[in-house]
């Protein structure tokens, strides 16, 4: 997952790091006292929300308080290619992490925390276009305990299994203090003028065929510049649904080495049974937070991933937890949510396509392996 979708992981060199919020020291994490005991889930960090009709309103800010017209407007209405509303969207999930993570490294000290919105144009059906914007927002490393804080309080209030895989929240808009925390907690710190990274990855409007194109801008110095995609040097990335089985991607890298491969059905099926099985590892250690950051690896790998592993496994008759590069947990079910039979219609990574939720392996993976820092920097109180 990339910093140019789920990017959003989502998340996604892509471009300059996140600017600190002061030059002070590292805050202490010992220092505070956590008022929650409740531990945190995959359904705690990443938070895919019930779709509400587009007249039903919001509880969170309204979308052009949350993001700036003028970057809407660069890598949406300016290029035409992806042509949505601004006032439209609505955040259809969100995700939190202690650090933007640009390496595989623990955060440092210093680091501020991030918290991610992912937005989606809705129609008044109440279903989504197939078009996400990701919206990063810094979190203070001075408030990251009090973030984690409020966290426990919505796990504790949403009472989900610890080891339950990633699905559609069920709290809220059915339950009024779940709901009232947590769009006061998106309201402290979504705001247009904090947002320091957006990202764009939608369907082509107005094409006959399944195209969909990654890109998006971050914060450098005093302005916005675009992101450069890593691997491919490139500020767009455009991938088409070429057959029933593969995606055609423009331009792009074989990287993790086997990545070209494994994208074409033909020359996947051509290859060694040992060029299949690198193939295969490298869709796998494109899922692998612990190999791979957004800064290492193009956008399209962990959009198409999870959709042609299964697929490819098959064809090579491989048994895909065989695979050296596999992310695995012994805590957490890592299940993709999603209709596989829908996941060649879209490249879909955490949202919707129309009413469908769907997440891939990389969002559950990156959910999972940021639970681990996080438990272990943050604790809940005994």
């Amino acid at each position: 997952m990339t910093r140019l979708a789920l990017l959003g992981l989502v998340l996604v060199g892509c471009g300059a790091p996140m600017p600190m919020t002061d030059a002070g020291t590292p805050f202490d994490a010992g220092s505070y006292t956590p008022v929650e005991s409740r531990r945190l889930g995959l359904n705690d960090a990443t938070l895919l929300l019930p779709l509400a009709p587009l007249d039903a309103g919001s509880p969170f800010p309204a979308p052009e308080l949350m993001i700036p017209r003028a970057l809407f407007d660069r890598i949406s209405t300016t290029p035409g290619d992806v042509v949505t509303d601004l006032a439209r969207l609505r955040v259809v999930a969100l995700r939190f992490d202690i650090c933007d993570r640009a390496t595989t490294a623990p955060c440092a000290d210093t680091a501020d925390g991030v918290l991610r919105l992912v937005l989606q144009p809705v129609f008044n059906d109440g279903t989504a276009e197939d078009v996400a914007f990701h919206a990063f927002y810094p979190v203070p490393r001075n408030e990251v305990h009090q973030a984690v804080d409020t966290l426990r309080a919505l796990a504790r209030l949403q009472n989900v299994p610890l080891g339950s895989a990633l699905r559609v929240n069920t709290a809220f808009g059915v339950d009024a203090e779940y709901t009232a925390t947590l769009a006061g907690f998106v309201r402290r710190y979504a705001g247009a003028a904090r947002l320091f990274r957006l990202t764009l990855f939608g369907q082509l409007t107005n094409r006959a065929a399944l195209i969909w194109v990654f890109r998006g801008v971050e914060q450098r110095g005093g302005g916005f510049a675009r992101i450069e995609i890593p691997g491919i040097q490139e500020i767009d990335q455009v991938s088409l649904l070429f057959s029933a089985t593969e995606f055609q991607t423009m331009p792009q890298a074989d990287a993790p080495r086997g990545f070209a491969r494994a994208m074409s059905l033909r020359s996947f099926m051509g290859g060694t049974p040992l060029e299949q099985r690198e193939a295969l590892e490298a869709l796998v250690a494109s899922d692998n937070p612990t190999l791979n950051t957004a800064d290492t690896i193009q956008c399209v790998t962990c959009h198409v991933s999870t959709t042609v592993l299964a697929d490819r496994a098959a064809v090579a008759g491989v048994d895909v937890t065989t695979l050296t590069g596999r992310y695995t947990s012994p805590q957490f079910d890592l299940t993709p949510l999603g209709d596989e039979a829908l996941r060649f219609r879209t490249l879909r990574a955490l949202g919707y396509l129309r009413g469908t939720p769907l997440v891939a392996q990389r969002t559950v993976n990156e959910t999972a392996n940021v639970l681990g820092e996080l438990e272990v920097r943050y604790p809940p109180a005994p």
